[in-house]
């Protein structure tokens, strides 16, 4: 599956998810603040009737400012305010009552609603103050509107975040990806090199009778690519046996000093001088002599390749043991240097498929050490690694 469409299901599930666990908790908000707007001409309506109260206690003169009925019992309303509604039903209001305080409502032939709040003294005799309930309905129609907009923003924004968090999500995906899509090409380039230089010698040996002399050089131009395509091939299920998690170290103590030494006399260069100073002193390290020297190894012969002297310098700094391979070559390039340990990366154009020090970091970093590349001021490449020293040091 493309990881942009993969991206895309991802972002709408985790919209999905947001947008229901948001809106259920939305949803009991807007039928709570419905049923307070609701409610607002009803309390509105009793708070009238508790002024329309003092004004009669008090014996007040003057008109309320709101609708309000006195109902006599005998089919007679009066009005108590200065715009009385036409057309309520007060006597049957009170009636229905029952002599017990009780709110009503209705809507008129002119499509005005109002809301009664219905006080009887006696039977059939009573106060009803009402309110216009028209604003009511522009509220809640508003309500639910801005409702339905902070929900439909609330999706946007979920499926935004969730766009943003399988980006974050799928970024170590894409990045391996366009890795192993580099390291196809670039495996691909350095096989076809050597499988090119096998089938041409061997069918130049093989087109017709040669000497000795001539089949022997063929031998080695072939014996020296299938070398070449073979280094590729077990630098390649290197990594894969770190990864898988096969390549366990077995520790025992170890000179590092000697060790580098020793690598320095295997080298063998044409181009290249490589020497290892003696140590001022022992270091002894905890560590699985085949991989350390296998990274120490590709390291060197890394260095080998571009310069014509390599030196390999093994210190104790604290309580950690540092080999030291630096060189006088053209360095790494500047671009390449901050990612030259990854995996498939190339530290110029005389590299391999760029597995050498992504292997060399694996095995430093299994034995609970670091490995670090810089270019000298003199110029040249500097090349550390740091492990841990024994603690029967």
């Amino acid at each position: 599956m493309p990881l942009r469409s993969l991206r895309a299901k991802i972002a709408v599930l985790i919209a999905v998810i947001l947008v229901i666990g948001a809106a259920l908790p939305v949803l009991r908000w807007r039928a709570a603040r419905r049923d307070v707007v609701a409610d607002r001409e009803i309390v509105e309506a009793r708070e009238h009737m508790e002024e329309l109260l003092r004004i009669v206690v008090s014996g007040e003169e003057q008109r309320t400012w709101f609708d309000a009925w006195w109902v006599d019992g005998n089919g007679g309303v009066a009005a108590m305010s200065e715009d009385p509604a036409e057309g309520v039903p007060l006597e049957r209001w009170m009636s229905d009552a029952g002599g017990s305080p009780a709110v009503r409502t209705v809507r008129l032939d002119d499509d005005e609603e109002y809301v009664g709040y219905v006080l009887p003294v006696a039977e059939s005799y009573g106060y009803v103050t009402a309110v216009w309930a028209g604003d009511r309905d522009h509220r809640l129609a508003s309500f639910d509107r801005n409702t339905w907009l902070l929900l439909a923003a609330l999706l946007v924004v979920a499926a935004a975040a969730g766009w943003l968090i399988a980006g974050f999500a799928l970024a170590p995906a894409r990045r391996a990806m366009r890795d192993q899509q580099g390291f196809l090409a670039d495996a691909a380039h350095e096989m076809r090199t050597p499988l090119a230089v096998i089938m041409a010698s061997s069918s130049q040996a093989l087109s017709r009778s040669r000497t000795p002399e001539e089949y022997v050089r063929s031998l080695s131009e072939i014996r020296s690519a299938a070398e070449r395509a073979s280094a590729g091939v077990n630098e390649l299920l290197d990594l894969v046996r770190f990864d898988s998690g096969q390549a366990i170290p077995r520790l025992a103590p170890l000179r590092l000093d000697l060790l580098a030494e020793e690598v320095a006399a295997s080298v063998r260069s044409d181009d290249a001088v490589v020497t290892a100073p003696p140590a001022t002193t022992a270091v002894l390290v905890d560590a699985d002599m085949a991989l350390l020297r296998q990274a120490l190894d590709n390291v060197v012969r890394n260095a080998a390749r571009r310069a014509q002297h390599v030196t390999i310098e093994t210190v104790i700094d604290g309580n950690r043991a540092v080999v030291r391979v630096s060189d006088d070559g053209p360095g790494f390039d500047p671009v390449v240097l901050p990612r030259v340990f990854d995996r498939y990366s190339r530290g110029d154009r005389e590299g391999t498929a760029g597995m050498g020090l992504a292997i060399v970091q694996a095995i430093v970093a299994a034995h609970g050490g670091t490995a670090t590349a810089a270019n000298l001021p003199e110029g040249g490449a500097l090349v550390e690694l740091s492990v841990p020293i024994s603690r029967r040091s």
